[in-house]
């Protein structure tokens, strides 16, 4: 059953109001047909709904159930380093298929792409848009954004989260570990760029309560890394094991 994401001001008594791009995607894209079932979440809800109506700009769904949705088992928090921009579409979507919470770019001495006010703004819709399809696209409970990028600088970490720092020099292959031995569920995980980072980022991160982790033998790419390392902590303490 696909899975769009409205808002509340679509519901129009029993019904559900579906226009813009998800009304494209599912009528030209998805060829859906009247009668056909249709997930709808809202805010905290989801709605199992079958389409009715479609007319010329719009889809009219009627709801058939509402349930409440459980909370997610892991709250990941990824700080990637900018990338070029198919690079970054890449860990985006595969990012939010493996049940990251958010993504917040991070700017670091070997970040070799130039933003300014205006490309940022564009970039972040557009990313932001990236989210939206692949959390409908992997029946998510809700789209996580996609923030404006920080300064390495500006992390923080607090008591209550664990923090990884993915790092090619280091000698820690003890993930699991430091996995087992954590009871947090807030994590936050940092991917550097192309360059990985240099030898005063790692400190002033691991000064900060980051554990620097090795994530295997081989140098990964920026994208792979984040993928090996979102499904590594959903296979150990998420929800991909059970």
């Amino acid at each position: 059953m696909h899975r769009i994401f409205r808002n509340i001001e679509d519901v129009n008594n029993n019904n559900i109001l579906i226009d813009g791009e998800d009304f494209h995607h599912l009528k030209n894209v998805l060829r859906m047909k009247k009668d056909e079932e249709l997930e709808i979440v809202i805010n905290e809800n989801l709605y199992i709904s079958k389409v009715s109506t479609i007319e010329k700009n719009r889809i009219i769904a009627n709801i058939s159930s509402i349930k409440k949705l459980k909370e997610e088992t892991l709250n990941i928090h990824l700080y990637q380093g900018l990338t070029k921009s198919d690079k970054f579409d890449l860990i985006i979507q595969k990012s939010v298929e493996l049940g990251v919470y958010r993504i917040i770019p991070i700017i670091t001495n070997r970040v070799i792409v130039k933003l300014n006010s205006k490309n940022i703004e564009k970039k972040l819709i557009r990313f932001n848009k990236i989210s939206k399809h692949a959390a409908s696209q992997s029946h998510r409970n809700y789209i996580p954004k996609v923030y404006s990028p920080i300064n390495l600088s500006d992390i923080t970490l607090e008591k209550n989260e664990l923090g990884l720092l993915a790092y090619e020099s280091s000698e820690n292959y003890d993930l699991k570990d430091i996995l087992k031995s954590s009871k947090v569920k807030n994590i936050k995980i940092i991917i550097g760029p192309e360059g990985g980072f240099d030898s005063s980022e790692v400190l002033c991160l691991e000064n900060k309560g980051f554990k620097t982790i090795s994530l295997g033998k081989r140098i990964l790419r920026t994208e792979t890394a984040p993928i090996t390392m979102l499904s590594i902590l959903q296979y150990e303490i998420g929800d991909m094991n059970r």
